[in-house]
């Protein structure tokens, strides 16, 4: 295969248009005019002082709206719609920099979906569907980016589970009440679905740059979980969830990265210098016009990823690493034009850009920055066009 077949083969099985809808607009409007109204400026700030940077009470609304189980089958209690429905809810989630766990509770609800058999199933995934139970996802644990590199292990019992090791950078720990994460197992890899109430289990809060997305350390001393915990194709499945989870976060970062951009065109308009709004110099129109390009691009990406994860499932990594690329140079280009146009008041705490940045950092960390996915990507273009490197070079 020639690397240009490769790169159109994913295309070629897009629909027209990614197959968005009149009802794909109406949950975007729905997402965007619900979270202005109970997730303002001022909400994102009082919960980023807050010891736990989460309101209960929203995250009921949101369950009501079916955002929580949007992703999932109807035979669970979900919308059963498709990936891109929740991509675009999780973009506007990104707009608003809503501070919860709605990415990492879908997260963890996908890869129940995926790995869980039909029991497990049917015991998990209502709850988590009417968002009931929050669950989080542990992919890594620190030492790499991918998905070889777990160290934390369950060894049987006689009536289930005992569990060791840790899990880093565990996205609203705190507040989960079920931890979906691949352990050691019997020479393999197995995910398990853990109850992170009980004894063995310690949740040590880490100092995260982005307080709008708490992390925490999850070690298991030990920990008991039964049988059933073992979601029982975990193994066979765990190299497919990246692919959403990188989908699904570039399209929460692309809506950072327009919401830093429209915060700055309003200040552009409102700020007046030489007798008029800065927006109408050419020395401010020229970077903003570049940053609505690269958001745009970022988002097409984006949401050709989640496309992409019901269209062409065996190309819907790379299109997912593509998309987190693009997204994560957009964010991080929108953030600096937006502090450096904003002038002094872009350094400091009242500017909101400052909330955007450091998501944008934040972000960026997240299951690989830019350099790690172009360097994965680049391999990947290489192997398509038959490129063998010479012995020893």
């Amino acid at each position: 295969m020639s690397a240009t077949t490769g790169s159109m083969s994913l295309a070629s099985h897009l629909p027209d248009g990614l197959g968005h809808t009149g009802d794909h607009d109406l949950l975007r409007g729905t997402a965007r005019r619900f979270l202005s109204e109970r997730c303002p400026a001022r909400e994102v700030r009082r919960l980023a002082g807050d010891p736990i940077g989460f309101d209960r009470a929203l995250w009921r609304e949101l369950a009501e709206l079916g955002w929580t189980g949007l992703h999932l089958p109807e035979r669970v209690g979900g919308a059963g719609l498709d990936h891109l429905s929740m991509a675009l809810v999780l973009e506007e989630s990104g707009r608003a920099l809503y501070p919860g766990p709605l990415l990492a509770s879908a997260l963890g609800a996908l890869a129940i979906a995926r790995a869980a058999s039909g029991g497990q199933a049917g015991r998990l995934l209502p709850d988590l569907a009417a968002g009931r139970v929050i669950a989080t996802l542990a992919l890594v644990e620190g030492s790499s980016w991918e998905l070889d590199a777990v160290e934390a292990a369950a060894r049987p019992v006689e009536d289930g589970y005992e569990l060791h090791g840790e899990k880093a950078h565990v996205p609203w720990a705190q507040v989960a009440d079920l931890l979906v994460a691949p352990f050691r197992w019997e020479g393999g890899l197995s995910m398990f679905a853990v109850p992170l109430a009980g004894p063995g289990i310690e949740i040590e809060p880490e100092v995260s740059l982005d307080s709008t997305r708490r992390l925490a350390r999850v070690r298991f001393t030990g920990a008991h979980v039964a049988a059933d915990a073992r979601l029982l194709a975990g193994g066979a499945v765990l190299g497919d969830l990246l692919a959403p989870a990188l989908a699904y976060l570039a399209a929460e970062m692309a809506g950072a990265a327009g919401a830093a951009l429209d915060l700055t065109c309003a200040y552009a308009r409102e700020r007046v210098q030489f007798d008029r709004p800065i927006g109408a110099f050419q020395a401010v129109k020229h970077p903003l016009v570049d940053v609505l390009i690269a958001v745009e691009r970022a988002r097409s990406l984006a949401l050709a990823a989640a496309v992409a994860l019901d269209h062409a499932p065996d190309q819907a990594l790379r299109a997912a690493r593509m998309a987190k690329v693009a997204a994560e140079g957009a964010l991080l280009f929108a953030c600096d034009r937006a502090v450096q146009l904003h002038g002094g008041f872009g350094f400091t705490w009242d500017c909101d850009a400052h909330l955007y940045y450091k998501r944008a950092l934040a972000s960026a960390a997240t299951w690989g920055d830019a350099l790690h996915h172009r360097r994965v990507l680049a391999a990947d273009l290489r192997r398509l066009a038959g490129y063998a490197p010479r012995s020893g070079s």
